[in-house]
């Protein structure tokens, strides 16, 4: 049925309104909330469970099984209790997103899980042998797997690689690094991932990159105060926002 002239004037009067809203808030749309967190990705309103998987960063307990008490999910677990929500941490100190992935998979098909947080690939980057392309297929292999599982799944892009943070003077040397400024390749590349992810990575709800302020003693480990800021910041873009 043809529309009259009446009702196709008034169409017309509602889009000239309309679309300059529209232009304006894509116009003025911070950039960084083109990587952030996406609302359209979260599903789990109510969350009960909450899994971090990772390396160091999020370990709770070192390679011999003894108890590490001062990074960030020490933190967030007593925050998420009082919500009546359950921290799982399945993180080890030098481990790859290989490895991560591997033990996500067996998880996932014993556990279900309302979130999933992946923090991870700074062991691939000191690792000559792993390029960023494997790293990225692996982080979205555990998104897709995590989503497939039925959660929300979050990525923490980490902390700021600037000032004591990513200082080659700081990081210790290794058998295969014999001056620190072999250091300083990798630190270009592990800045690189850290870009990438946000563009390549797909499905998944981004944790923004946090200013730590040079608390780290390593160059690459938060200290105790580090990880509380680690802490407030998880907190904030998984239960704050979500």
């Amino acid at each position: 049925m043809a529309l009259s002239k009446e009702i196709k004037t008034s169409l017309s009067l509602l889009l000239m309104f309309i679309t300059p809203i529209i232009i304006i808030k894509l116009l003025t749309r911070k950039k960084s909330e083109t990587i952030n967190l996406i609302d359209d990705n979260s599903v789990n309103n109510n969350p009960k469970k909450i899994l971090i998987i990772g390396d160091s960063q999020s370990a709770i307990i070192n390679a011999q099984g003894k108890p590490i008490t001062y990074t960030y999910p020490n933190y967030l677990k007593p925050k998420l209790n009082d919500l009546g929500i359950k921290l799982d941490v399945l993180a080890l100190g030098g481990k790859t997103t290989d490895w991560m992935k591997k033990k996500l998979s067996e998880r996932l098909k014993n556990e279900k899980y309302d979130r999933v947080i992946i923090y991870g690939g700074g062991n691939d980057t000191s690792n000559a042998s792993i390029p960023l392309k494997t790293t990225l297929n692996n982080i979205q292999e555990m998104v897709d797997m995590s989503k497939n599982n039925g959660a929300d799944t979050f990525v923490n892009l980490g902390y700021k690689i600037e000032g004591k943070f990513g200082d080659y003077k700081l990081i210790p040397l290794t058998k295969y690094l014999k001056k620190q400024e072999d250091w300083i390749p990798y630190i270009e590349k592990r800045k690189e991932l850290q870009k990438l992810i946000p563009n390549k990575i797909k499905g998944a709800i981004f944790i923004p990159i946090y200013d730590l302020q040079s608390n780290t003693t390593d160059g690459i480990h938060p200290t105790q105060k580090g990880h509380k800021m680690v802490s407030e910041k998880i907190y904030e873009s998984i239960i704050k926002k979500y």
